[in-house]
């Protein structure tokens, strides 16, 4: 066993001794803090459960209808013309919404085009620049109840857009 292997194994018995024994030093009453903070969790849970499954729904239809490649079509003019591989457009779009739905379809670009081919590492660095949007919004959002996200999301889209070509123009000079 490496010692990396030894550290990551100790590493969280650690942390809980560590956090029961300060607890113990301040006297704080560690269970009842452990089920008031499980109590706020779960009606955070529940608050956000309904918005979590409509996004899950909707990823999963996309993914599994044809929707990707009516919309890879739909743009392929548009893309061809300013040099963008139209293969990425619904990893890019799906990547707003769910991230395991986005590496479903990277599993498919690998599959059809391979992990070192250009399409490949675009896709893969396309998935580690940019952030479910809408999932993050509607879990942090949702849970303290802010309603005015206008901005918030016109940001993230601009950054999103930002990380989708750089990912582009950082795989080809790979």
């Amino acid at each position: 066993m490496s010692i990396a292997d030894a550290l990551s194994a100790g590493l969280m018995p650690a942390i809980v001794v560590v956090i029961v024994f300060y607890a113990v030093i301040k006297q704080v009453r560690i269970l009842d803090v452990f089920t008031e903070g499980v109590t706020e969790g779960l009606s955070t849970v529940f608050k956000i459960l309904p918005t979590l499954i409509a996004l899950m729904c909707a990823s999963s239809v996309f993914v599994r209808s044809n929707m990707a490649q009516i919309m890879e079509d739909a743009v392929k003019p548009v893309t061809d013309f300013i040099g963008f591989p139209s293969e990425l457009v619904p990893i890019s779009v799906m990547k707003m919404f769910s991230s395991s739905a986005a590496v479903s379809l990277l599993t498919e670009i690998y599959a059809t085009y391979g992990p070192d081919s250009y399409i490949g590492r675009s896709a893969s660095i396309m998935l580690s620049a940019t952030e479910t949007i809408f999932y993050t919004m509607s879990m942090y959002f949702t849970s303290v109840n802010i309603k005015n996200t206008l901005y918030t999301i016109r940001c993230c889209i601009i950054g999103t857009l930002a990380g989708v070509a750089a990912s582009v123009i950082i795989a080809r000079f790979m």
